[in-house]
């Protein structure tokens, strides 16, 4: 009796690949994006269709592996279509967040216009009267409140006298604890505004001006030696400290370049060089081994200059 062959029923295979399908797209969706439920539609009919049942009833003409490719393709399309939809709706929402805290602080600028065209007078007592109870950081604060939305020169006016009544202040709790530049500012403007004191302020001026030019240099050569120490590592033997070029230059004037024996070698660090001083062993014209000394000075880059 022949033996009868059956053409194998890919439907449940297929049913598995929907779920596994549409269980991706959903984990994708809720962990990525929002559920899309018109992709997520789209998707199982898509795989309805193609299913072997639906293709058959539909007299669709197309094998198990290009059905295959062709889910995985329209999955994959969905997934990334849903990633793009993403990426602009959280571009619109920076947007939306953007002109919020725009619309908020342009509020608050008129809100702060209307309360000061209101209340000018009383804001200006206010003011007036922190001042006389030497309280000129309080005033500052209640003029820096309004200076940003109105040009007042009542309110500007008043700005200058707590800016010096606060320098005064700063000079008498915490002078020697202020700030080089802080100092500055602060003599510089009372040498105009208390013409007694003057000569006093200019000195204190000049003598912290000296002071920051003198940090300055100090500044300028450590980066300077920094600089210098960066390059001098690169030029020198981790193994044994001797400086490569000087080296190169000492076996080049040596009768047997192949006996020399590095002993000890020591720097200086000059403005722009270095003095390298190193001393070595190597066999002479008798083939003795004899010991040597040289001094060379070398530049930032390691070139050697002179030797001697």
């Amino acid at each position: 009796m022949a033996a009868t062959k059956t053409t194998p029923d890919h439907t449940a295979l297929w049913l598995y690949a929907m779920c596994a399908g549409l269980s991706a797209y959903c984990y994708y969706a809720m962990t990525q994006t929002k559920v899309y439920v018109l992709p997520a539609i789209i998707l199982v009919a898509a795989l309805a269709v193609l299913l072997p049942p639906s293709r058959k009833r539909l007299k669709i003409r197309l094998g198990l592996k290009p059905s295959i490719a062709l889910a995985v393709a329209l999955f994959f399309g969905i997934a990334l279509s849903a990633g793009y939809q993403k990426a602009k709706r959280e571009e619109a929402a920076q947007q939306k967040m953007q002109q919020e805290a725009a619309a908020k602080r342009a509020k608050q600028k008129t809100d702060r216009e209307v309360e000061y065209a209101a209340n000018k007078t009383k804001i200006i007592a206010e003011v007036e009267q922190q001042l006389a109870s030497n309280q000129p950081r309080e005033a500052l604060a209640t003029i820096t409140r309004f200076m940003t939305v109105t040009k007042d020169p009542d309110l500007g006016r008043l700005q200058h006298r707590a800016s010096v009544q606060v320098m005064r202040l700063d000079l008498e709790q915490n002078e020697a604890g202020l700030p080089p530049e802080r100092l500055k500012t602060i003599y510089a403007t009372l040498i105009q505004e208390e013409p007694g004191g003057r000569d006093r302020y200019q000195n204190k001026l000049n003598a912290i001006e000296d002071k920051v030019e003198a940090q300055r240099k100090v500044q300028e050569a450590a980066a300077q030696r920094a600089a210098m120490d960066a390059k001098l590592k690169s030029q020198f033997s981790a193994w044994d400290g001797s400086h490569r070029n000087v080296e190169a230059v000492i076996k080049a004037r040596l009768k047997d370049p192949k006996s020399y024996e590095h002993v000890e070698t020591k720097y200086v660090v000059n403005t722009n060089s270095i003095t390298v001083f190193t001393t070595y062993r190597a066999r002479n014209s008798f083939n003795a081994l004899v010991p040597g000394t040289v001094t060379a000075t070398v530049d930032a880059d390691g070139n050697v200059l002179s030797l001697n």
